[in-house]
C-alpha cells in the first residue's frame, strides 16, 4: 500500500472514530485534502477488509466502523446493507 493510500486509509478511520457513521459526502466535505477518488478508493479497501460497513439509504451510502454497527431489527432508519464483498 503506498503512503497516500495508507493516507487515506487513516483518514477515513480518524473520521469515523470521531462521528459515528458518516455518509459518503460527509468525508469529501471534512478532508477537502483528499480527492473524492482518493477517499471512495479508501472506503473500498476499508470495506473489503470488514473494518468498515456501507448502508445503503436513498441514493448514498452511510458508512459505520465495523464495532458502531447497529445489530439487525434495531435500525430505525430503514437502511439496507450494500452489497457484501467476497
Amino acid at each position: 500500500m503506498s503512503t497516500g493510500n495508507a493516507d487515506a486509509d487513516e483518514a477515513v478511520l480518524d473520521l469515523l472514530q470521531r462521528d459515528e457513521g458518516l455518509m459518503m459526502d460527509d468525508f469529501i466535505a471534512e478532508r477537502p485534502d483528499f480527492s473524492w477518488a482518493q477517499l471512495f478508493l479508501a472506503v473500498d479497501r476499508l470495506s473489503r477488509k470488514n473494518l468498515i460497513m456501507l448502508h445503503r439509504v436513498g441514493l448514498s451510502y452511510r458508512i459505520l466502523l465495523m464495532n458502531q454497527a447497529v445489530p439487525h431489527g434495531q435500525d430505525h432508519h430503514r437502511e439496507k446493507p450494500a452489497v457484501a464483498h467476497r
